[in-house]
């Protein structure tokens, strides 16, 4: 039996690498950092990925209520996606 969330997994992974690429292009205040991680906080646990939840709702938080994300905040998210990326 194939897993039915398996095409939308593959698709949230893809979705990874091209928000990955932003983000390395952005600083940790930049409004899309917090646009990026709001989107990644509520999809990544949908599709197994709770690292990746836990740390963008913390860069979303701070994006949305302050102090700015730090750059070890944001270092912690691309981190988890890139192992998400590579464990696919």
């Amino acid at each position: 039996m194939t897993d039915p969330l398996e095409r939308l997994r593959t698709m949230f992974i893809e979705r990874c690498r091209t928000d990955l690429e932003q983000l390395r292009a952005l600083e940790p205040g930049h409004p899309d950092v917090g646009a990026i991680a709001h989107r990644l906080a509520g999809a990544a646990g949908s599709f197994g990925y709770p690292e990746i939840s836990e740390a963008a709702s913390l860069v979303d938080d701070r994006a949305r209520y302050g102090p700015p994300p730090s750059t070890e905040e944001v270092r912690n998210m691309t981190q988890a996606m890139e192992r998400a990326i590579v464990s696919g």
